[in-house]
């Protein structure tokens, strides 16, 4: 027996557990079974071992005995006979990382299911899915980028084969009802799964997405070479969002009224929000998925692996995966501005961006992005929207000596391709395309913890960039001319959430008027200058009491009752402005055709994602 063979079995729909059955010919005496902590993409410790339930071993002559080594690891003494290990693992996570189980559907991770073996992971790897005997699976499918083999059909439950280990757990599987549609990119083929019945066009989802994945294969002037198909697996739920990159296939959650409905003309927030998900994980086919830190090659699953250069991989995509929309006629110009206006606000109004680098940010995602708290806005930069806002400046940097981020992409997909990057490949391609100043450049805004020059590159790509007050703390971009600066209201600088009944702040920023009266988190808000606090007053009080007074505030700490004396100021002005103002730069740089004049495109601006 030349491979290890997996059997998932959906077991028991009601109690969301999956039977998992290996067999494999021991190739020495003994072997380690071991199960990943993480896996690629979501930088995170997940543990997934904690949901395995009785594992037990066996061969023909018996029990075999099993001694755990750690929380995800077992030594095996093995005999010289087939080998059959049986454990059963919970399966409900609601996440696009591990396994779920429920009457509608079956999500299979095998990075979440299937214990590796030692000293096999580089044989085949066969996974037999039987089809659930629950009546509620009558109709169920299976869809995956796995290989059928074994006379089963693509879509049929049965037998399909990875290369190895590595490729297995690469390879979600996506069970239950569905629609199928596919299209064609370069003659190969990409199907879009989606799951439930959605009341949605599902045509007009795959002709957008079809032009998405075009738009990102002309970045890097064509497909990767090994790309032989894709799948979009979408899950769809009443509430979700979320999406994960593989080689040949991306996992996708999101709402179902992300869903386009019939008839609609432009996309609205959510549809342009779920539209830019797949292209983010689509982009992450050549970005890391194949061109990708010499730090992952290979990935090392037991524990953390670190890397500097998250910025450069989910900064440049996040970068790309807007920017594919409206260069694919998508979205109209405006509304791309009005989308990257609140990238742009999210990252100046952060304390963090002073106190934290994109590399440091990077390096320490497994314990501070990942594991964000309250404190998070003052102490941590996301690498994705800061990255964004890096790959910004610097195609427009490059657009200003004729080339782009586009041309860079293609030459670093080029050169490093087998051997990944480390630390200095960005900028050692700079300085072999002649661009020495932007390298210097950007080497200083990845270790810097301070301001991208982002008016600077705003100028070079034919936009102007200001800055206005925030009315409050969901306010991220427009010109809010709603608002004249005389009657703006007072800025809380912390954020709130209504917690049996009474508005609690749950997040301070370092600086704000919330931080200079006191607050902390958890306080409950109970009077305003004498009068009570609800979510709907306390706007109403911040935009009416006199500025640049204090007022006395009356809170709730805990079981004490507390004043404090609130300062009554308008927010600094960190709320992102973009128009037009050069309108053939623009135009080269979206690849969209004539852009309006800026005046009269001052209305036009249309909402975009958050």
């Amino acid at each position: 027996m030349d491979l290890v063979s997996y059997q998932l079995k959906i077991q028991d729909i009601a109690l969301h557990r999956i039977e998992v059955t290996i067999n494999f010919m021991p190739a020495k005496r003994i072997h380690q079974l071991n199960m990943p902590a993480w896996i690629p993409g979501s930088y995170m410790i997940r543990d997934f071992a904690k949901h395995l339930l009785k594992i037990t071993a066996s061969d023909s002559s018996g029990p075999l005995p099993l001694l755990q080594m750690d929380k995800q690891s077992w030594q095996l003494n093995c005999r010289d006979l087939p080998v059959t290990v049986v454990y059963q693992v919970y399966a409900f996570d609601l996440s696009v990382r591990a396994a779920y189980v429920d009457d509608e559907l079956a999500v299979l991770n095998p990075a979440a299911l299937c214990l590796s073996v030692s000293d096999l992971e580089a044989v085949p790897q066969h996974v037999l899915v039987p089809k659930p005997e629950a009546e509620t699976a009558t109709n169920w499918r299976l869809a995956t980028s796995l290989t059928p083999v074994n006379n089963t059909t693509v879509l049929g439950f049965g037998c399909y084969q990875a290369a190895d280990y590595a490729s297995l757990i690469d390879s979600p599987m996506l069970a239950g009802i569905f629609n199928l549609q596919q299209f064609q990119i370069n003659d190969i083929p990409h199907y879009l799964v989606v799951t439930g019945d959605n009341l949605a066009d599902l045509p007009r989802f795959k002709d957008d997405l079809q032009k998405i994945c075009q738009q990102q294969s002309e970045v890097f002037g064509t497909l990767p070479a090994d790309l032989n198909q894709y799948w979009f697996l979408l899950w769809v739920t009443d509430q979700g969002y979320g999406g994960l990159e593989h080689k040949f296939s991306t996992l996708l959650l999101c709402n179902r009224y992300d869903l386009p409905a019939a008839n609609i003309t432009q996309p609205d927030d959510n549809y342009q929000q779920l539209l830019a998900l797949c292209s983010h994980e689509y982009f992450h086919s050549w970005w890391v998925k194949r061109l990708m830190p010499t730090e992952f090659k290979p990935y090392q699953l037991a524990a953390e692996q670190y890397t500097k250069q998250l910025w450069l991989y989910e900064g440049f995509t996040s970068y790309f995966d807007d920017l594919a929309l409206v260069q694919a006629g998508l979205i109209s110009p405006e509304c791309y501005l009005t989308t990257l206006e609140k990238v742009i606000s999210r990252v100046t109004r952060s304390p963090s961006e002073n106190l934290q680098s994109l590399a440091d940010s990077s390096f320490n995602a497994w314990t501070k992005f990942y594991k964000q708290d309250e404190n998070a806005i003052n102490a941590v930069v996301s690498y994705y929207a800061k990255g964004a806002l890096l790959a910004f400046c610097l195609d427009a940097g490059l657009r200003q000596q004729g080339s782009s981020l586009q041309q860079l992409c293609q030459y670093m997909y080029q050169h490093y391709l087998e051997t990944g990057t480390d630390d200095n490949s960005l900028f050692t391609s700079l300085n072999a395309l002649g661009f020495e100043n932007l390298a210097v450049a950007a080497r200083n805004w990845v270790s810097q913890s301070e301001p991208l020059p982002l008016q600077q590159a705003a100028t070079q790509l034919g936009l102007e960039l200001s800055f206005r007050p925030a009315t409050d703390h969901n306010d991220l971009g427009g010109p809010a001319e709603s608002n004249p600066p005389a009657n703006l209201p007072a800025y809380l600088a912390a954020a709130t959430k209504v917690q049996q009944g009474l508005v609690t702040i749950s997040q301070v920023i370092d600086g704000g008027t919330a931080h200079q009266a006191g607050l902390i988190v958890g306080d409950q808000l109970l009077a305003l200058a004498g009068r009570r606090i609800t979510e709907q007053s306390l706007p109403q009080l911040l935009r009416r009491l006199p500025s640049d007074t204090e007022q006395i505030l009356t809170i709730y700490r805990k079981d004490r009752l507390l004043t404090l004396r609130l300062p009554i100021r308008t927010a600094a002005a960190t709320v992102a402005v973009l128009r037009f103002t050069d309108c053939k730069k623009a135009s080269q740089w979206l690849q969209c055709g004539v852009i309006l004049p800026p005046a009269a495109t001052a209305d036009q601006a249309a909402p975009a994602t958050s």
